[in-house]
Parts: structure tokens; C-alpha cells; sequence
């Protein structure tokens, strides 16, 4: 066990210089910190779209990003257009900026603002953490770690990662200013400080939705900053005084907004059906999920912040299963009772840590999938809380380089060198993955244990560039990218459909419903047909399945000569266009186009209709 760290004259900060030359060396630091982070991710800026939400949120959406003026942008991200399924305004507001710069279809321009944003972030580390602890060599150590991850590739090079990189910015400031707020003497200094840290909360929370539980942070870091800063011993008794009361009086606002976007964003998910998307566990079975596979998400958030290797997207491991192995139960028990032991020892002996190690989990409570399961490790969900993991293990080497044999201190050197080039190696290697949607698809589906969403993401991007190809009348390219698609479907049935005699597995369906595109484009509306109709029994109630179901009933209709048959073949177009409205639109009214095209199939209904109807009141 840790023994516990007894403040010492440099540490406390009571003695710590604050002449002209170390303000000059923190602001030094913090701009080569910020330097060293553009200079890394710089050749991200040459990337384009990867075709992974970043062309459905934003490359599809002109009349938000791409409106003849600023104004008219900003009319509808904040009027029109509001509200949608993220209420994430600063967000869409930067997005609205870069493409007045560089051009809405331009990538370079959300590219280079993730990168600049970037290096303020890691900058803003060093600089939050030093006024926080008033620790030079500490603040330097954590940010510099902070500078290297492997697991920041994936928000920095990814236009979606925008929300990541300006939550992180906001809390970040929101720390900074409470810092000052706890430091001043006057009341009304007290007020404009907590007016700007109440601020910056709310920009965090408009930038992404997962800052729901950061006022939690905000208060233990008021009620424990004199452990940080040493100004207390770290094993006091923590002393439950008014200060305590006074804080949690201060966080009632931050908690009703995050209340109230809570409520308006679980009403928005639920409309749009995010609850409804084939997970069917509830109660006790839920909770024995979520308590067997997020301690071991934990294990793997660890590896790769550590021992970085195989960086991706998504991640195989862990998932739900019909049944759990023995060994994961035990480790997934193990790691629960041993986390609360940990943390109620840190709360007695080292308080200062024990803030880290609570905001951590605070600020990965969002990803838990407590309401609904989504995905259940990604990098990106590291990118603000990895802050205060790198902060305990760089108080662990501190305290062992002080306590330890010249062997053991070579020992740490060379373990934190294999730590640096592991994570320099890791990242460099799989920044260039991010070059463009092939490349990013083309690396995971080569990645051992890779899901069937690999080949799937793979396909529909050259299916992508097929359809920019015939845009511009390119038809070399055209073929190309369709051939490609082809190879890409029938490798992936291969792998998962093996034995063709037997029926297909259940996650394949995306798979034959890019092949329905695939044989419609060549001109076989029936294999088409077919398809999707494999794709809908292996997966019932995909919106997309319904859709195009329904547009390949009605060319087939406009096709075949026997009425009766066009009779059929527009009514099941009728039914899946209604099917594909209440399962996207959930009540709601439909855009104009969607509620055209299904007056339009009502009116083709009736004309045939009324004809049969006749034939049959003229019959003796």
C-alpha cells in the first residue's frame, strides 16, 4: 500500500515562487505543450470524410453548415432545425464556422479546427492541473503523458470528434475558473468567477451530452482542493463543515440544467426508438449485465492507455452473451469490490487522489449504458476523463522514485521509455487509418476478432463513392467502386455464413441488404427483391430495409403488365413506406418529400381500385 504523501514546503504551495520568470516558464510550457500537439496531429488535416456518422450528421445536412451566409447557418442550427437528436449547439456552431472559412464540402477546415482545438486541450491540462496542485513537475509530467495517448487519435482525427475535444475545453476552463473562485477574497470576485465556471458547464454540456455528470466533479473538486494543492495533509480527517453545505448549495444549478437536458434528450431517444433496437433485458437481467461487462471494459479502457495495441472503433470485447464464462463473473466481481475497497482507502489516506479516482468514474458513468446499451468501449469516451488516471499513475511514480533503490528508479525509467514508445508507436501507426473511409474499413476488417460492422462500413463506403462516381458521370470509377462493394459483401457472407446450406446468421442482414444495392444497380430488380426480403426476416424492423423494400415494390409495379400483380406490388410498397414513417418518424409528421411519396402511392392504390371495384359490380 501507498504509504500516505506528507506535504513538504515545495509541495504545499505556500512556498511556491511566483516571480516574473515562472509565470514566463508555465506560459512557455503550456504554449510548446499546445506546439507539440499541433505538430503531431497536423497531418490529419489532410483527411477527408470516413463515412461513419461524420457524412450523416454533417456532409448531409447543408441547410445547417451550408447556408449562403453565417446567419442563416446559425438561424437553423438554433431556430429551424432545433430541436434534433443532440441538442449540441457550440458544436454544430464551430462546424458552422469552419465551413464559412473553407467551404462546406471541404474537410480541412473540421480537420484543422480538431487539431487546434487539440493543442489548447493539452495545454489547458498543464495549466488546470498547475493551478490546482501548484505542482510544476507534477502539472508537466500528467500533461506530457496526456500528450502522447494512443487513444486520442480517434477524437482528433475523426470530424465527429469535435464534441469530445470541446466538452474537454469547457470543463477544463470550468475547473480553472472554479480554482480562482476558491482563491478569491471577495464576494463579488467569488460571484463573477462562479458565473464563468456555471458558463463554461453549460457551453461543455451543448458540446456534448455527456457532461450530464460533471457538476459531480466541479463539487469534489471544491470540497477537496485544499488536498490538492497540499495546503492539508492528505490522511486528515476530512472535516464536514459548512464548506460542504455551501458547495452543494452551489451545485444545484448545474444539476436542474443537467436535469432538464437529461429529461428533453431520453424524450428525444425514446421518439426516435433508440430504446427499442432489439435489446430485451430489463430489471435484475440488466443490471447482471451491465455489473458483469463494464468492470471489464475498465480492463480494457487500462490496456489502452497502458499498453496501447490494435487501437479501433469499436471493440469486440466485452459484449453481451447468452452466457457469461466463469472467469469473467469472477474478475467482473473482483474488480467491483476491489474498486470500492480502493476507493474508500484513497478517501481515508490519500485524499488527493482520491479526487482523481472519483472523477474518473463520474465522468464514465455517461458510458455505462445504465438506460440503454450502445457501444461499450470506445477511445474517444476517454479523452477528458484519461486525465485523472495519467494523475494517479504519475503520483505512483513519484512516490516510488522517492522511496526507491537506484536499480528500482532505472527501473521506472525504463518503464515509463517503453510507455512513451508504445503510445508514440500506437498513434503514429494508426493516424493514417483515419486518411479516408477505405483505408479506415479496409484496417478494421484486417484486425483480428473484427465484427460483421467492418465489412458492413466497408461496403457502404464504396457504395458512397459509387454514387459521388455516377454524380459526375465517372463511370470507370463507378464500376470500380461497385466491383469493390461486391468483393467486400461476398467476403463477408464467406466468413460469417460459411455453411450456405443453413440458414444465415441474424448479423449478416446488413450484409444482404447491400447486396439487394448491388443487384438493383446491375439491373436484377428480383434478386433485389429477394435480398432485401432476407435482410428483413434476419433483422425486422430496419427502417432502411422498409424504405427501399418499398421503392423496389413500386418500380416493380411500374414494370410488370398484369394488373393484378401491380396491384400487389403497390400495396406492399403502401405498407412499407407506412412501416418505414412509424418506425423513423414515431408520430411525428414526416418531411415533405416522405409525406409526397406516400400520397403519391395512396393515389396509384386508389386508381387501381376503382377499376376492380367497377369490373366486379358489372359481373352477373
Amino acid at each position: 500500500m501507498m504509504p500516505v504523501i506528507q506535504p513538504t514546503p515545495d509541495q504545499s504551495g505556500t512556498h511556491l515562487p511566483t516571480n516574473g520568470w515562472h509565470r514566463r516558464r508555465n506560459w512557455l510550457t503550456s504554449g510548446l505543450l499546445l506546439v507539440l500537439a499541433w505538430m503531431l496531429y497536423l497531418p490529419s488535416t489532410r483527411y477527408g470524410f470516413v463515412d461513419y456518422d461524420d457524412v450523416r450528421i454533417l456532409k448531409d445536412h447543408p441547410e445547417l453548415y451550408g447556408q449562403p451566409g453565417l446567419a442563416a447557418d446559425l438561424k437553423a442550427i438554433f431556430v429551424t432545425s432545433f430541436p434534433r437528436e443532440e441538442p449540441l449547439l457550440v458544436r454544430d456552431v464551430s462546424w458552422a464556422v469552419d465551413s464559412r472559412i473553407f467551404g462546406f464540402g471541404n474537410a480541412v477546415g473540421y480537420h484543422l479546427g480538431n487539431v487546434l482545438l487539440h493543442g489548447v486541450v493539452v495545454a489547458l491540462v498543464f495549466a488546470v492541473l498547475l493551478g490546482s496542485t501548484r505542482r510544476y513537475d507534477f502539472a508537466l509530467a500528467t500533461a506530457a503523458a496526456y500528450l502522447v495517448l494512443a487513444v486520442h487519435v480517434e477524437p482528433v482525427a475523426w470530424i465527429m470528434g469535435r464534441k469530445d475535444i470541446l466538452s474537454a475545453l469547457f470543463m477544463l476552463l470550468a475547473l480553472g475558473t472554479q480554482t480562482k473562485r476558491l482563491a478569491a477574497g471577495k464576494f463579488g470576485v467569488q460571484c463573477a468567477w462562479y458565473a464563468a465556471t456555471l458558463s463554461f458547464f453549460a457551453l461543455a454540456l451543448l458540446s456534448k451530452i455527456s457532461v450530464l455528470t460533471f457538476p459531480l466533479v466541479l463539487f469534489l473538486h471544491a470540497i477537496l482542493l485544499p488536498y490538492l494543492n497540499r495546503e492539508r495533509p492528505p490522511a486528515t480527517r476530512f472535516p464536514w463543515d459548512w464548506t460542504v453545505a455551501r458547495e452543494l448549495g452551489l451545485l444545484l444549478p448545474s444539476l436542474c440544467f443537467s436535469g432538464v437536458v437529461y429529461l428533453w434528450y431520453q424524450r428525444t431517444l425514446d421518439q426516435a426508438g433508440v430504446f427499442d433496437r432489439g435489446y430485451t433485458a430489463h430489471g435484475l437481467a440488466h443490471l447482471w449485465n451491465l455489473l458483469i461487462v463494464n468492470p471489464c471494459g475498465f480492463w480494457l479502457y487500462l490496456r489502452q492507455i497502458f499498453l496501447p495495441f490494435h487501437s479501433c472503433l469499436f471493440y469486440a470485447w466485452p459484449q453481451i452473451e447468452p452466457s457469461f464464462p466463469f472467469w469473467q463473473k469472477m474478475v467482473a466481481l473482483a474488480t467491483l469490490a476491489g474498486s470500492l475497497g480502493a476507493g474508500l482507502w484513497l478517501f481515508r489516506r490519500q485524499k488527493d487522489l482520491f479526487f482523481y479516482y472519483a472523477a474518473f468514474f463520474v465522468l464514465m458513468i455517461p458510458y455505462l449504458n445504465l438506460i440503454f446499451i450502445g457501444i461499450w468501449v470506445a477511445d474517444r469516451y476517454l479523452y477528458f476523463s484519461v486525465v485523472c488516471v495519467l494523475a494517479i499513475a504519475i503520483s505512483a511514480a513519484e512516490w516510488a522514485w522517492k522511496h526507491s533503490t537506484r536499480v528500482l528508479r532505472w527501473a521506472l525509467v525504463l518503464a515509463g521509455v517503453a510507455w512513451l514508445a508504445d503510445n508514440g508507436y500506437e498513434a503514429i501507426s494508426y493516424l493514417p487509418v483515419w486518411r479516408n473511409a477505405e483505408s479506415l474499413w479496409q484496417y478494421h476488417v484486417a484486425l483480428p476478432g473484427h465484427p460483421p460492422a467492418a465489412y458492413n462500413n466497408l461496403a457502404a463506403a464504396y457504395y458512397a463513392e459509387f454514387g459521388e462516381a455516377v454524380a459526375r458521370q465517372d463511370t470507370l470509377r463507378a464500376a470500380t467502386a461497385l466491383r469493390k462493394m461486391k468483393t467486400v459483401v461476398e467476403a463477408g457472407l464467406a466468413e460469417y455464413w460459411p455453411d450456405q446450406k443453413q440458414p444465415p446468421p441474424p448479423q449478416t442482414y446488413f450484409l444482404f441488404f447491400l447486396r439487394s444495392l448491388i443487384e438493383e444497380v446491375n439491373g436484377d430488380p428480383d434478386a433485389a427483391l429477394a435480398s432485401l426480403l432476407m435482410a428483413d426476416r434476419l433483422h425486422p424492423g430496419f427502417d432502411s430495409t422498409n424504405l427501399n423494400l418499398s421503392r423496389l415494390y413500386r418500380r416493380l409495379a411500374a414494370t410488370t403488365k398484369d394488373a393484378q400483380q401491380r396491384a400487389i406490388y403497390l400495396q406492399a410498397a403502401h405498407d412499407r413506406l407506412a412501416t418505414y414513417i412509424a418506425l423513423v418518424f414515431r408520430g411525428r409528421s414526416p418531411p415533405p418529400e416522405v409525406r409526397q411519396e406516400m400520397a403519391d402511392l395512396e393515389t396509384a392504390c386508389s386508381a387501381l381500385a376503382q377499376p376492380a371495384a367497377r369490373t366486379t359490380k358489372s359481373s352477373p
